[in-house]
């Protein structure tokens, strides 16, 4: 793990400091790098060096074991206690037909509404629609919607899930680079969202359309989608999109897929009329939480 590395580093830097944060950032961005870490993570080990590692990460990001389904003892790797599953009642899905949820754990980095084609990232970056999306039909679909961009910490549950009932109609897999979303990265790369690996889940239902844009980073060797068997950071650098020929109905709530070692999602709604509810960056919203609601 690189976040006690990381947050050794200033967020926001100058000078030389900038130029030393560019170069660390630059050597621990690349796929090799996070296949690597993913390979340690999914491999068997003696369980006492697992129950060890787990019970380090545990304290050290302050992870809350009585929300977890499965005793710890039971994990076979790392990865297996990473994508853990949480106890019934954990998450409780708002029912109100007229209002989409938290698609995962996680808190706000920003919520707005699509501008000039363009999202923030913190105050003073932006980045395009159309590069998120890598999509110029999908960038007029979602013009003049808003967003909400949710970071998962190293201590959430890292499974996501559908905002809204309806129908999974197409998936977009982009390649790219595999940068730190925390502080550091987020105030230190341009454009940070739409130069990283992503995968994009298109859902259409009762409140219209919503992207579901998944974001890899570093150490996430892999974000798995529950729909199909697609893998991302296979070593393969090409583009994948495809439109379902029987798409796949969801519920809210339901099970989209996993990081395999912590991200960002950044949801987009097609509707200027589902609006957010209030909310600041720095909260915090759990899975199944309203986050949109009809104005």
């Amino acid at each position: 793990m690189l976040e006690r590395l990381r947050s050794a580093l200033p967020s926001r830097t100058t000078g030389l400091e900038a130029a030393a944060t560019r170069v660390f950032l630059e050597a621990i961005s690349t796929n090799d790098f996070s296949r690597i870490v993913g390979r340690f993570a999914q491999a068997k080990v003696p369980k006492p060096l697992l129950r060890a590692v787990i019970a380090w990460y545990v304290k050290q990001y302050k992870v809350d074991l009585s929300e977890v389904a499965d005793p710890i003892e039971s994990f076979e790797t790392f990865d297996a206690f990473f994508t853990r599953t949480l106890k019934p009642g954990i998450h409780v899905v708002d029912p109100d037909p007229d209002v989409a949820v938290s698609p995962v754990d996680g808190r706000v980095l920003n919520v707005g509404r699509v501008a000039e084609g363009r999202i923030d990232q913190v105050k003073g970056r932006s980045y395009a629609l159309d590069e998120l999306l890598d999509s110029a039909p999908d960038t007029a679909v979602y013009a003049h919607g808003w967003y909400i961009t949710l970071y998962l910490s190293p201590r959430d549950y890292h499974r996501i899930h559908s905002p809204a009932d309806g129908k999974i109609t197409r998936f977009r897999y982009v390649p790219g680079r595999l940068y730190p979303v925390n502080a550091m990265g987020v105030n230190n790369v341009d454009r940070l969202f739409a130069v990283n690996e992503r995968l994009i889940t298109h859902i259409d239902g009762p409140l219209g359309k919503f992207a579901v844009v998944k974001v890899g980073a570093t150490n996430v060797g892999l974000i798995t989608a529950s729909y199909t068997d697609i893998r991302t950071n296979s070593g393969r650098r090409t583009h994948y999109d495809e439109a379902l020929r029987r798409p796949v109905k969801i519920a809210r709530g339901g099970e989209l897929g996993q990081f395999h070692l912590g991200s960002t999602v950044v949801l987009i709604s097609e509707r200027p009329d589902l609006v957010p509810v209030p909310m600041n960056p720095g909260d915090f919203f759990r899975m199944g939480q309203r986050l949109l609601r009809r104005s």
